[in-house]
């Protein structure tokens, strides 16, 4: 099935919204920093430049690519910000799978990470 140009459009303003337009910037960073988007979103900036840089990058998503962008913006929950930061910081060192696995219990060192991060915070 062919997707009418409205309804990719549709698409690109639902991700812009989800992502790019949230006023949670914790959001745009958890997107950006899942592995599966960053491939995705790689390969657009890749046929956007081979494109003369015509119009934006998401101009280039099928709508398999954007639709799978959306799964992965949709499935980024509300958190607190320091939760957040902490998963970023475990992603960053250990891998997504790690971050993504639920808190066996509250480590002292977690509780240190959170306590450094958020000193501006009070």
């Amino acid at each position: 099935m062919l997707a009418t140009g409205s309804s990719l459009e549709g698409k690109r303003r639902r991700l812009a919204s989800l992502v790019d337009l949230s006023a949670e910037p914790w959001r745009k960073a958890a997107f950006y920093s899942n592995e599966e988007a960053i491939g995705i979103v790689s390969e657009l900036y890749r046929r956007w430049e081979a494109g003369g840089m015509r119009g934006t990058p998401l101009d280039y998503a099928s709508e398999e690519e954007l639709d799978r962008l959306i799964l992965i913006a949709e499935r980024i929950e509300p958190t607190d910000v320091s939760d957040q930061q902490v998963k970023m910081l475990v992603a960053a060192i250990y891998g997504e799978e790690a971050a993504a696995r639920p808190p066996r219990r509250r480590s002292r060192i977690v509780k240190m990470i959170k306590k450094i991060l958020l000193i501006g915070s009070y």
